[in-house]
């Protein structure tokens, strides 16, 4: 349920930028310790290693979806956890923004949090860098609909080996609730992982509940639910799970009580 997924970071540029020149200038400053192409000739991704370090990542030349033009870097941060594994990729947009202004001449126009589908600023970069980075600063929360049935999720956590977490069928007057609770359960999954105890803001005990178990047991008319991977919206295609209340077992197995979350959720809002 939790395959774990790069960390996709990236610098906003204000012009095309030469990826081989790009991490030439880099090699030569110190800022990677080595760079390998990846395709024929190396102009779109360059695979990296970067502090003296064995992990390796990749750096691309990219257009986003709104045609914004970026150098994005590409890391596995789950093996070193949720503090030291975004500080690293941090110190390499840091290095990799210095060469683009100091040796290129490239401005740059912004950071873009790529797994969390949010922009950020340098002072991001450099809270991940000194290792003070909170939940806020690694998971997005959003929600969508109006009245009665509000759908509440979260983008990011996937890179960390846990899955981003959805709420479905929350009233207006409780979206706030559920997306604290949302944050809530997050904390402890980065902080645990899968093993980890997880409990909703008022104490009551939840289990993960992966989103296609979970949605034969919904109302199919409010936001979020559908077909995995189709007409969902971007970032909406990786691990994902939903909540239930944790009951004792009966022969083994756990009732489904999605309701449960949401009358907790409610009585709170």
């Amino acid at each position: 349920m939790a395959a774990v997924r790069t960390s996709l970071v990236a610098l906003e540029v204000d012009r095309d930028v030469d990826l081989v020149g790009l991490m030439a200038a880099a090699r030569a400053s110190g800022a990677i310790d080595r760079a390998a192409p990846l395709g024929a000739d190396g102009r779109a991704a360059q695979e990296v290693r970067w502090g003296g370090r064995m992990q390796r990542g990749v750096v691309r030349v990219w257009v986003d979806d709104d045609g914004a033009l970026l150098v994005r870097t590409e890391a596995l941060v789950a093996p070193d956890g949720a503090v030291e594994g975004p500080a690293q990729q941090a110190d390499l947009v840091r290095a990799l923004g210095a060469v683009l202004v100091t040796d290129l001449g490239v401005q740059l126009v912004g950071v873009r949090d790529l797994s969390a589908r949010t922009e950020r600023d340098a002072a991001w970069l450099d809270r991940l860098a000194a290792r003070g980075a909170t939940v806020d600063d690694l998971v997005t929360v959003r929600s969508e609909g109006t009245g009665a049935a509000t759908w509440s999720f979260t983008h990011g956590a996937a890179r960390f080996g846990v899955p981003d977490l959805e709420l479905y069928g929350i009233p207006d007057a409780s979206t706030e609730v559920a997306a604290a609770a949302l944050r809530h359960v997050v904390a402890r999954l980065l902080i645990g992982g899968l093993e980890a105890g997880l409990a909703l803001p008022d104490g009551t005990p939840v289990r993960l509940v992966p989103v296609l178990e979970a949605w034969p047991a919904l109302s199919m008319g409010w936001p979020g639910l559908g077909r995995a991977g189709v007409d969902r919206g971007p970032g909406l295609d990786g691990p994902r799970a939903t909540l239930s209340v944790l009951h004792r077992p009966w022969l083994g197995r756990h009732r489904l009580d999605l309701d449960g979350v949401r009358d907790r959720l409610q009585a709170g809002g």
